[in-house]
């Protein structure tokens, strides 16, 4: 979900200018509430004030509220960075004609042992966005949220958010998402352990899924058979960003999967960074770079499809400073364009080589994930383009195999340790001071495997 003045996005006129129109119009004057709101729980509504005020007084929720963020909801936008950010519109109890909501999942936009973000989908005139969250289905506590139209065609219907803050690490939750009447099942997520934890966990990588949600699903099926903890996505979800129907096949094969478990994306190539991309994810920072922490691991990652030109030195910068500061063992950084690889035909990105290289290997990454060339590489550990002992230099890795066509693989490049060009998956499994990464084939079967240390 879009942030404000951070998130910058390929220009698309008419579809900025339809949304600031429609929101101008709906957002200060929600439809009537009616009488029936829900009794079962205490209702905790988060109250946005009016769109004329600057940003910094939007949020009148106080950190006393329990599981409330305090940051408010504005409309995803497709285009450069809003000077006059629109807000969401707030919960109201009106319900539309289809008001089930769709598409539930999860994400982060904060800490991901203390908080965690809902979106979900309904028809455009539903405008109730609750939440119920608790430590079983009794729950306990409702919040209300803000939600938006997706696009600029009044079929795609509205998006539905709510953050919630403030709760216990390495805790089990349930939750359910709508409202009275029109009530999600009942889903559950886990926290992650607090930050610098050592206890082990699992995480899942792929990329490049664009135009096979069947073999996404495959992929999402294979990573629940590990224990996944959350996933990570290396871009290029859909074939067209801007186009909701692609992403409602991406969504929608997610089903059973993407309610309990986050799945955080590098923006891709294929995104453009459109609307649907930023409305529909939930994702820490202003959603194009941001980085978090896992138990004892620091994730980067940036965008290396830039709408603007200054932005490869403003995310160098940033994550230079971002590298600096952390002081976990491990530093894993995931992105698109790769640095290293003997793909064709597109190669190794030169911008990713000229500004985010040089910055991981004086930062400690150990790791690098990238995505867009079809297939599965890994190379020998490297450091100024050269093979070094592994704990001195970065393993760079391509898991581009979610089902979009395959590439020509090898062209035998000193650096290539493993080339294998068929669709995959990858497993991280990280146990205190050892990570071991294993890719799958969709039947399971073991393409390649190893072991770093930080």
């Amino acid at each position: 979900m879009w942030r404000s003045g951070l998130a910058r996005h390929t220009v698309d006129f008419k579809s900025l200018l339809f949304l600031l129109a429609f929101a101008a119009c709906t957002s200060s004057e929600p439809p009537p509430a009616d009488s029936a709101t829900p009794t079962a729980a205490p209702v905790v509504d988060i109250v946005l004030s009016e769109l004329a005020a600057p940003p910094a007084e939007l949020s009148t929720v106080g950190s006393s509220v329990p599981f409330a963020c305090d940051e408010p909801i504005y409309v995803a936008q497709t285009g450069w960075t809003v000077d006059a950010p629109v807000l969401a519109d707030p919960h109201a109890d009106t319900l539309g004609a289809v008001p089930a909501p769709s598409q539930v999942h999860v994400g982060w936009s904060g800490d991901p042992s203390t908080s965690m973000t809902m979106i979900w989908r309904t028809d455009s005139d539903t405008y109730a966005t609750h939440l119920q969250i608790g430590v079983d289905d009794a729950y306990g506590t409702t919040l209300a949220g803000s939600s938006f139209l997706l696009g600029t065609d009044l079929l795609d219907g509205r998006v539905h958010e709510v953050r919630v803050c403030g709760l216990q690490p390495g805790t089990t939750w349930h939750y359910r998402v709508g409202a009275e009447g029109a009530w999600s099942p009942d889903y559950t997520f886990t926290t992650a352990p607090p930050p610098g934890s050592t206890e082990p966990f699992v995480f899942g990588v792929a990329g490049d899924s664009r135009g096979s949600p069947t073999t996404w699903q495959s992929i999402l099926a294979g990573m629940a058979s590990h224990g996944v903890e959350f996933r990570l996505f290396t871009g290029d979800a859909v074939v067209m960003g801007s186009r909701v129907s692609e992403w409602d096949d991406w969504y929608d094969a997610g089903a059973g999967y993407i309610e309990s478990v986050p799945t955080i994306a590098a923006n891709g190539n294929h995104e453009g960074l459109a609307q649907p991309y930023f409305a529909l994810a939930a994702l820490p920072g202003n959603e194009e770079w941001f980085s978090f922490d896992y138990g004892n691991v620091h994730f980067a990652s940036w965008n290396d499809t830039v709408a603007n030109t200054n932005d490869w030195a403003t995310q160098a910068t940033w994550l230079t400073e971002d590298l600096a500061a952390t002081t976990q063992p491990w530093k894993i950084v995931f992105h698109h364009k790769p640095a290293y690889s003997g793909c064709r035909p597109n190669g190794e990105d030169a911008n990713v080589r000229t500004y985010f290289v040089p910055v991981a290997e004086a930062g400690g990454v150990q790791l690098d994930l990238a995505g867009h060339n079809h297939n599965y590489e890994r190379s020998v550990p490297l450091a100024g383009g050269l093979e070094v002992a592994q704990t001195d230099g970065i393993t760079y890795v391509v898991t581009a195999g979610g089902g979009a066509p395959l590439y020509d693989n090898n062209q035998g490049l000193s650096y290539t340790a493993v080339s294998v060009e068929t669709q995959h998956y990858v497993i991280g499994v990280v146990e205190g001071n050892r990570l071991t990464m294993t890719a799958y084939d969709l039947g399971g079967n073991v393409l390649d495997t190893y072991t770093l240390s930080p």
